[in-house]
């Protein structure tokens, strides 16, 4: 009898430990794709509204690019 209740008791516990692990791998994949890359733009706008994905200089006028800001990013979708 009580290797019937250590068996379960064993089952039970590897069942809920299992089962923690997808859930937190389903969290780290919802939370990994709500990352937004990071938007680059000119200073002076000379392309307009143009942005980039990676820091560098503006093409035309050769300024460093800045990051654009979550809010102003938002606004321009």
């Amino acid at each position: 009898m009580k290797k019937v209740i250590t068996a379960t008791i064993l089952f039970t516990s590897m069942f809920f430990a299992s089962c923690g692990n997808s859930s937190n791998e389903k969290t780290k994949e919802n939370s990994t794709e709500e990352v937004e890359t990071a938007m680059y733009q000119c200073p002076m706008k000379c392309e307009g509204e143009k942005m980039y994905e990676e820091t560098g200089t503006c093409p035309v006028c050769k300024m460093d690019l800045e990051l654009v800001s979550d809010k102003q990013h938002q606004h321009k979708h």
